[in-house]
C-alpha cells in the first residue's frame, strides 16, 4: 500500500508542474521575496530583552534557549527531510510542510504571551522556536537545492539573489514591530500577523509555481560550450555515498561548523551585547526603542547587500574555494572590534555594517560550494546532510553556549574570544579545502 502510494506521488502531474526553462530567474527572484516575508529569526534577538520583562527573569540563557532549537529545526531536522522529498519530489510537498509548520509555531508562541509563569510559558516558547525552524528548515533546504538545480552556470549570481532574502525581512519588521511595542506593548498579535503571512506566501506562491528541471537539463548557454553534441554535462553528478566518501565533504562541514557557530553565537546575542556595552551611557528604554530597532534594520540592509555582492564576486573570482576563507576571516577580526567599540553607538552602527555585509557571504557560499564540487542530480540530499550536522551543530549550539558563558562570568568578553578562535579555525580549514579541491581538479583532469 505504501509502495503504491508512493508510486502515485512520483508520478503525480501536479508536482511537475511550474514555471519552466525559458523563466528560470523566476526561481532566484520568488526565493530573494520569500525569504523576505517568512524568515523573521533574525528578530528573535530583539525580544529577548521583552521576555525576560515579562516573565521577571534575571537570566538570559533559558530564553536564548530557543535559538538552539530554531536552529535544530532550521537546520538538522528540516532540511535532511527536505532534501530527500526535494530529489524524489520536487519543493511542493516541502513549501506545504514549511507553511504548516510556521503557522503552528508562531501560534505556540503567541500563546505564550497569554501566560505569567515562566516554567510553563518556556515550552511554549521552545516548542513554538522548534517549529518555525522546522518550517524555515523545509524552506531553504528546498528552494537552494531547486535554485542549484536550475543554474549550473551562473551558481554564485543566482544563489546570493536566492538566499539574500532570508532576514532581509528586518528592514520592514524590525521599525515596524518596535513601533507596534511602543503603541501596544509586547503581545500575541506580532505573532499572530507572522503567522498568516508565512503561510499565505508559501501556499499561494512557492507551492503553485515552483517544481525542479530534468536531472540532465542544462541551460542553453551550457550546451553551446559542450565539445560535441550529446557530449556529458559538465562536471560530475556525485552520489551521496561517494559524496561522503570525498575529504572535501568533511572538510566543508568542519568549515560550516566553525563559521556557523561563531555568526549565531553572535546574531542571537547581539541586543545583549550591546544593551552591556551602552548601558552605562544610555538608558534602556532608549537601547530598547531607538538603537537595537535601528542596528537590526542596518545588519539586515549590510546583510542583504552583502549576500547578493559575495555571489556575484564568487563567479568573478572563480568560485566558492577562492571566497569562501574571505567571508570567514574579515568577520573574525570585525567581531573583535565591535567589542572593543561597543560603548559608541556610532561604531556600534559602524562596524556592525561591516561585519553583516562579509558575513552575508557565508551562507550564499555555503550553499553556492556543494554543487560546485558534487554536481545537482544528487544535490538536495548531499547539501542537507553537510547543512544538518555543521551548520546545525553551530546554530544549535553557538547562541546558548555564548549566553550560559555570559551568564556565569558576567560578560560576553570569553565568549567572544571563543566565538573568534572557532572562526579563524574555520579560516584555515577553508584555504586547507581549497588546495584539496585545486588537486583533485588537476588529477581529474589529467585522467
Amino acid at each position: 500500500m505504501l509502495n503504491c502510494f508512493l508510486l502515485e506521488m512520483e508520478n503525480s502531474m501536479w508536482l511537475k508542474r511550474g514555471i519552466g526553462e525559458d523563466k528560470r530567474w523566476f526561481y532566484p527572484i520568488t526565493a530573494f521575496t520569500t525569504g523576505v516575508i517568512i524568515t523573521v529569526n533574525a528578530l528573535w534577538t530583539m525580544f529577548y530583552p521583552y521576555i525576560q520583562t515579562h516573565f521577571g527573569l534575571d537570566t538570559t540563557a533559558s530564553i536564548v534557549l530557543a535559538a538552539t532549537f530554531m536552529g535544530i529545526g532550521s537546520m538538522i531536522l528540516g532540511p535532511p527531510i527536505a532534501g530527500i522529498i526535494l530529489d524524489k519530489y520536487g519543493p511542493k510537498i516541502n513549501f506545504i510542510l514549511s507553511a504548516a509548520f510556521l503557522a503552528c509555531g508562531h501560534i505556540l508562541i503567541a500563546q505564550m504571551l497569554k501566560l505569567t509563569d515562566w516554567s510553563t510559558a518556556m515550552y511554549y516558547w521552545y516548542i513554538g522556536s522548534l517549529f518555525i525552524g522546522i518550517g524555515t528548515g523545509f524552506f531553504s533546504g528546498s528552494h537552494t537545492a531547486t535554485v542549484g538545480k536550475w543554474f549550473p552556470d551562473k551558481t554564485g549570481t543566482a544563489m546570493g539573489l536566492a538566499v539574500a532574502g532570508a532576514g532581509t525581512g528586518t528592514i520592514i519588521y524590525s521599525p515596524l514591530v518596535a513601533a507596534y511595542i511602543r503603541a501596544n506593548g509586547f503581545n500575541s498579535n506580532i505573532f499572530l500577523f507572522f503567522a498568516v503571512l508565512s503561510a499565505a506566501v508559501m501556499l499561494f506562491i512557492m507551492v503553485p509555481f515552483w517544481r525542479s528541471p530534468d536531472h540532465n537539463w542544462l541551460p542553453k548557454s551550457m550546451k553551446e560550450k559542450m565539445p560535441a553534441a550529446g557530449a556529458a554535462p559538465i562536471g560530475k553528478d556525485y552520489t551521496f555515498e561517494e559524496a561522503t566518501k570525498d575529504k572535501r565533504f568533511w572538510i566543508m562541514g568542519g568549515c560550516f561548523l566553525c563559521a556557523a557557530f561563531s555568526l549565531m553565537f553572535f546574531t542571537q546575542n547581539v541586543t545583549l551585547i550591546i544593551i552591556e556595552g551602552l548601558s552605562s551611557n544610555l538608558l534602556a528604554e532608549e537601547i530598547l526603542t531607538k538603537v537595537i530597532p535601528l542596528f537590526l534594520t542596518i545588519q539586515a540592509a549590510s546583510g542583504l547587500i552583502g549576500r547578493f555582492s559575495w555571489g556575484v564576486i564568487s563567479d568573478k573570482l572563480g568560485g566558492p574555494w577562492k571566497t569562501l576563507w574571505i567571508v570567514y576571516f574579515v568577520p573574525a577580526v570585525l567581531m573583535g572590534m565591535f567589542y572593543l567599540g561597543y560603548k559608541s553607538v556610532i561604531l556600534i552602527y559602524i562596524i556592525g555594517f561591516l561585519f553583516f555585509f562579509f558575513s552575508g557571504g557565508e551562507p550564499v557560499i555555503h550553499y553556492a560550494i556543494v554543487p560546485y564540487v558534487f554536481g545537482r542530480r544528487h544535490l538536495g540530499k548531499i547539501m542537507s546532510t553537510v547543512n544538518a550536522f555543521s551548520v546545525g551543530i553551530g546554530v544549535a549550539s553557538g547562541p546558548f553556549i555564548g549566553a550560559y558563558i555570559k551568564d556565569i562570568t558576567g560578560g560576553y568578553v570569553l565568549a567572544l574570544v571563543l566565538a573568534i578562535v572557532i572562526r579563524l579555525s574555520g579560516t584555515g580549514l577553508a584555504i586547507y579545502g581549497m588546495k584539496v579541491d585545486e588537486k583533485k581538479r588537476l588529477k581529474e583532469l589529467v585522467d
